[in-house]
């Protein structure tokens, strides 16, 4: 049975770059590859190759060594160091063949050399196993990414997890003494009865939506984590007492107003209590800070929920100095 790809589905095809003086061998160097179905552009100076190589991001470069202006060398250097095209891979084509060059080609970040005159196997064997070997490393290094992100986030709300709040907040304590960092929990009030009138799904679902909230109201130099169950834990480098509770309001009347669950024709309306704790003020330590903040949450609950309450409202304030 004869299947065929959608056209959304088909690859993509790489795009090479050719650099090089010589008007021949760009001819014949664009002639194989094209007829081996890669994109192909092309370049005659060093200046050029620069400007071009960051806006078409090719796959891959071919590049002459001796050319006008720059050398290939000192413009595979320049590549190399540049973070949007440091990971392109280069590959020398050039008549030069002495001992000094090929070793100087490589310190400068090539991957490879092809020397003139190539054979048009040797040519194509070389490009397709440096592209594939690029793309292999991208993608691996994209996996490592990804299972980084997946050992600090909670799969549900997509904040991150406690294990990431101990690391950082417990570093940024001990990095960032002179700076005021401030805490709060936040607990959804009531949230048994969500559960029990819409079951554990919407319940989940609830918590979600609760957390792209907080997300929305998170300034810079913060981060959100998900507590365990309906509870969440905000960090805010550089907020002092005041501007830690000033957050804590927004959040909780963010919370307060929105209307969830409406994605099923639901329209479930729940509330928040917060408690704020700051660094060094009301606490010296990271156990102390989080301790603090939980107690001055307990103290909201205790006091009617919907509110806030700052750890310095319930203890004097020389209990820390």
């Amino acid at each position: 049975m004869l299947t065929t790809m959608k056209e959304d589905t088909l690859p993509l095809p790489q795009t090479i770059l050719i650099a090089d003086d010589n008007k021949v061998i760009i001819r014949l160097l664009k002639e194989l590859l094209t007829n081996a179905g890669y994109l192909v552009a092309d370049v005659s100076s060093s200046e050029q190759v620069l400007t071009v190589i960051a806006t078409i991001q090719p796959d891959l470069v071919l590049l002459d060594v001796d050319m006008p202006g720059a050398s290939g060398f000192e413009v595979c250097r320049i590549i190399k160091q540049n973070p949007l095209t440091r990971d392109i891979p280069i590959l020398f084509v050039t008549g030069c063949t002495e001992r000094d060059d090929i070793i100087a080609g490589f310190a400068a970040g090539g991957q490879d050399y092809i020397r003139k005159p190539f054979t048009k196997e040797e040519l194509l064997a070389r490009v397709k196993t440096h592209i594939a070997l690029s793309h292999a490393q991208q993608e691996l290094q994209a996996s490592v990414l990804r299972y980084r992100n997946l050992s600090v986030l909670d799969d549900l709300t997509g904040l991150f997890n406690t294990r990431y709040l101990y690391q950082t907040l417990d570093e940024q304590i001990r990095s960032h003494a002179q700076h005021p960092i401030s805490v709060i929990f936040i607990d959804i009030d009531n949230f048994k009865k969500v559960v029990d009138t819409h079951g554990h799904l919407h319940a989940s679902n609830t918590i979600a939506e609760l957390a792209e909230i907080i997300i929305q109201c998170l300034p810079e130099n913060s981060y959100g984590v998900s507590y365990g169950g309906d509870e969440f834990v905000v960090v805010l480098a550089h907020h002092d007492r005041a501007q830690g509770a000033l957050v804590a309001e927004q959040i909780r009347s963010a919370v307060e107003k929105a209307r969830f669950l409406t994605f099923c024709d639901l329209d479930v309306h729940i509330t928040v209590s917060c408690g704020v704790a700051t660094f060094p003020h009301d606490a010296h330590s990271l156990t102390e800070l989080l301790d603090n903040a939980d107690m001055a949450l307990f103290e909201t609950k205790r006091k009617g929920k919907n509110a806030i309450i700052s750890f310095s409202e319930i203890t004097t304030p020389t209990a820390f100095c």
